[in-house]
């Protein structure tokens, strides 16, 4: 016969408590934003039961809670619910959180920190990507369309005995501007490296070339200089950043750093 002790070393205990952090995937993945919103708020109340608290966990909680809220419409919680999660956190350099800071932006009535947003996620995952993220959301702000919903552009008539050109041929015959953009884009290369390195004077000083040779690398430039200015950026690192941010048409920003770096030098 067993002996009753061993009996009780041999159980197993099975924990059927589900990953709420999975489950409200899931139930978003189905179209189920409301109940997801609810399963992260519990899960949220009970991380917070014994006191504040912050780790990994609670900063993806806020970002599904913020994801949720948005896709209901509620862009005024959602951007709380971000706002509450760390600064520091990797859940804040998310492409879904950029593009939901975006609408709740334009929905504030900050036109041109929105369209500067909305720059930064399709900088970072292109227009195909930002397009399916967006899952049919509907927002204030018009996001450029996706490959596959682009018209083709008109193409002149020719004679049948013409001969085809490509888009590639154009581009080589045209003077000197293929050249000068593969040359602005070698110098945007040459500055992203020099930041990596932290060769910060080099990455200025390509970057300055490279859009000066095409003005058209603006937006691209901001988003390559931007993490590199610090909390204290030198005002010549301003008036850079002041100069790619009118060349991309942001020019409500442009006019805040060049009266940042003219703080700093007075």
């Amino acid at each position: 016969m067993t002996d009753e002790s061993d009996a009780i070393d041999d159980e197993h205990i099975i924990d059927l408590l589900p990953d709420e952090l999975a489950l409200a995937r899931a139930q978003m993945d189905a179209g189920l934003a409301a109940l997801a919103e609810g399963t992260v708020r519990d899960r949220i109340s009970y991380r917070e039961a014994d006191g504040p608290a912050v780790d990994d966990e609670l900063d993806a909680l806020r970002a599904l809670l913020a994801e949720s809220l948005w896709r209901q419409g509620r862009l005024v919680s959602a951007r709380a619910a971000i706002e509450a999660i760390r600064p520091s956190s990797p859940q804040r350099r998310l492409p879904i959180l950029s593009m939901i800071e975006a609408e709740a932006l334009a929905a504030a009535g900050e036109p041109d920190r929105a369209i500067g947003a909305l720059e930064r996620v399709v900088s970072a995952i292109g227009v195909d990507e930002a397009h399916e993220l967006r899952s049919g959301v509907s927002g204030r702000l018009s996001w450029p369309l996706p490959t596959d919903l682009r018209p083709e552009p008109a193409r002149a008539p020719r004679p049948p005995w013409a001969q085809a050109t490509t888009p590639e041929l154009a581009e080589d015959t045209a003077p000197d501007g293929g050249a000068r953009t593969a040359s602005a884009r070698g110098r945007l290369e040459e500055a992203r490296v020099a930041y990596v390195a932290g060769a910060l004077a080099r990455g200025d000083a390509e970057m300055s070339i490279a859009v000066r040779l095409d003005a058209s690398l603006a937006t691209d430039g901001v988003a390559i200089l931007e993490p590199t200015l610090g909390g204290q950026p030198a005002p010549e690192r301003l008036l850079l950043y002041g100069d790619l941010l009118r060349a991309a048409g942001r020019r409500v920003e442009a006019d805040q750093a060049y009266d940042r770096a003219a703080d700093r030098r007075s």
